[in-house]
């Protein structure tokens, strides 16, 4: 079947419930990061409430001993609901780029995903994990809006507010969860109205860096049989830094084309509402919106006064208008639009099996959606120069070759290339023998039918003797199909030809025989190939 899933995803991605704000991605809830010795990995996302039946992007930013690790170190991941839209499955692999991997997570329907990151380099392990809470319906669900402070002190204490709508219950009926560097407390809820919850923060003595950001887990109606779960994209942190020192914990995306216009997610703390500004390289980027602890930008062209930029890893920064305090440098790099030069294995019969597909090329930036002659394909890796893809069942109208462009779409900037062609070959069928060629009065009770373009899986074949179906057996291939011999239309006896005599064997009726491939629809058909016979009876004398 067809699964061209390409503006399905894009769409999902810019809808969803507006908890903390539809662009915030969100550090990891509890158990949200971990390491084995330097490696280690940070897991944000898009949305960590996402409506139903939509999807949202996640990156893991990968470091060992505090670098970036190589581009092409793979990331496995892997959820506990729902799947991921490279593939359609539950675990996924994806390359880095810039030390980051993207995927994206599309939910069926409502409920709560554990999403795992895992990598290894050097002989080091680490994983981190992530929650994302598909909501049932995001306009009538709770939704928070703001968090007031967005930084405290690690020693705790602090008073927050969580601003939104549609909240319910008590202090005893609601709960709020800080995760802070891998370690989950709970905060004491001391209000709750239809339009704030206010709790006091937990101490975190362990955390000694300027800033960590937390994720911060809402839980209303802690009675009831099923509770209202929000997770909050890093709307606070802790840490030693002033909380006009804006930091910056990391890019969503960290990387886009040489255009520009790429819609990029700051994603850290001490931002000013009252204005910022946000340099790639020397370059001022155009502010779309500053929430708090994060900032969406659209990223400046690498031409002309950014041509210092082209094809260049930048440092990321933002100021403070108003007290004119800048953050820490957070790495992007500009990279050539997306471009298909080459492909491999892109002729394939269409009833399979399929072997990967490589398809070379510039720009390419997981998450990716690729389709091929108009077929969604299953994504297995991704580089920025090489995509692996598996093909999958086309969707056949006649028994006839389905070949068409490749396409290859950047999801989360929806930069996307057309190029060089694929084919998925459909193979006439042939029927070369069909023995035996007649049911000796009843007592042949299967014929085994040799040819070629016969479906791999044997029960996809359709036969008929004359108009009536024949039940293929166990043991068929792909080139021999066993079939049961179903009874003949003619049931009345015909009379003997001399020198024939009573209960002699008289040929009833000859009927065709065809063989159909529903993968494929083609068929073929062996003129008056069998024949059926029956005892003859004695000619009626003549008078």
């Amino acid at each position: 079947m067809r699964r061209i899933a390409i503006a399905l995803t894009l769409l999902a991605l810019v809808v969803g419930l507006h908890a903390c704000a539809a662009d915030a991605p969100t550090a990891p809830p509890p158990g949200g990061g971990g390491s084995t010795g330097a490696l280690q990995i940070q897991l944000f996302t898009s949305d960590a409430n996402p409506r139903a039946g939509s999807c949202t992007l996640i990156e893991a930013v990968v470091t060992l001993n505090g670098a970036s690790v190589p581009d092409g170190t793979g990331v496995s991941f892997t959820t506990d609901f729902g799947s991921f839209s490279q593939n359609g499955l539950p675990s996924v692999s994806v390359v880095t780029t810039n030390g980051a991997a993207v995927t994206a997570l599309c939910g069926p329907g409502a409920g709560s995903a554990k999403v795992k990151a895992t990598a290894s380099v050097s002989g080091k392990t680490g994983s981190a994990t992530i929650i994302i809470v598909f909501q049932p319906d995001a306009g009538t669900l709770p939704f928070v809006s703001s968090c007031s402070p967005s930084l405290g002190p690690t020693s705790g204490g602090t008073d927050l507010t969580l601003n939104g709508g549609r909240f319910f219950g008590t202090t005893s009926t609601t709960r709020v969860q800080f995760t802070a560097g891998g370690i989950t407390r709970d905060g004491i809820v001391t209000s709750v109205t239809s339009t704030a919850v206010t709790v006091q923060t937990p101490a975190f003595p362990e955390l000694t860096a300027p800033s960590t950001p937390a994720a911060v887990t809402l839980t209303l109606g802690t009675n009831l049989p099923t509770p209202v779960v929000l997770s909050l994209p890093t709307c606070f942190t802790f840490g030693t830094a002033d909380s006009s020192t804006p930091t910056i914990a990391a890019l969503l995306p960290s990387s886009g084309t040489n255009e520009g216009n790429t819609r990029v997610t700051i994603i850290g703390s001490g931002f000013a509402s009252s204005g910022v500004q946000v340099f790639f390289g020397a370059v001022e980027a155009a502010v779309v919106s500053v929430n708090f602890n994060q900032i969406v930008v659209l990223s400046p062209p690498a031409f002309g006064v950014g041509a210092e930029n082209l094809n260049a890893t930048v440092d990321v920064t933002v100021k403070n208008i108003t007290s004119g305090t800048v953050s820490n440098p957070v790495s992007y790099r500009f990279t050539p639009a997306i471009q298909i030069t080459a492909i491999s294995n892109n002729i394939q019969p269409a009833g399979g099996p399929f072997v990967p597909v490589t398809i070379f090329g510039h720009g390419f930036q997981a998450p990716v959606a690729v389709s091929l002659a108009g077929v969604g394909a299953f994504v297995q890796s991704v580089s920025a120069t090489e995509l692996v893809v598996l093909p999958s069942q086309p969707l056949l109208a006649g028994c006839a070759d389905v070949s068409g462009d490749v396409v290859v779409t950047n999801i989360n900037s929806g930069d996307s290339a057309t190029g060089v062609s694929f084919t998925y070959l459909v193979t006439e069928l042939v029927i070369t023998g069909i023995f035996p060629s007649d049911d000796g009065g009843g007592t042949v009770t299967q014929v085994t039918i040799t040819g070629l373009g016969f479906p791999i899986n044997p029960v996809n074949a359709d036969v008929k003797f004359g108009s009536k179906t024949a039940f293929v057996q166990p043991g068929s291939t792909q080139g021999s199909l066993i079939v049961s011999v179903p009874p003949g239309s003619v049931t009345t006896s015909p009379a003997c030809v001399p020198p024939n005599v009573p209960p002699a064997l008289e040929v009833a009726e000859t009927v065709d025989i065809t063989v159909t491939n529903r993968e494929t629809t083609c068929s073929a058909t062996a003129a008056e190939a069998f024949t059926y016979s029956l005892p003859c009876v004695a000619p009626t004398p003549t008078p």
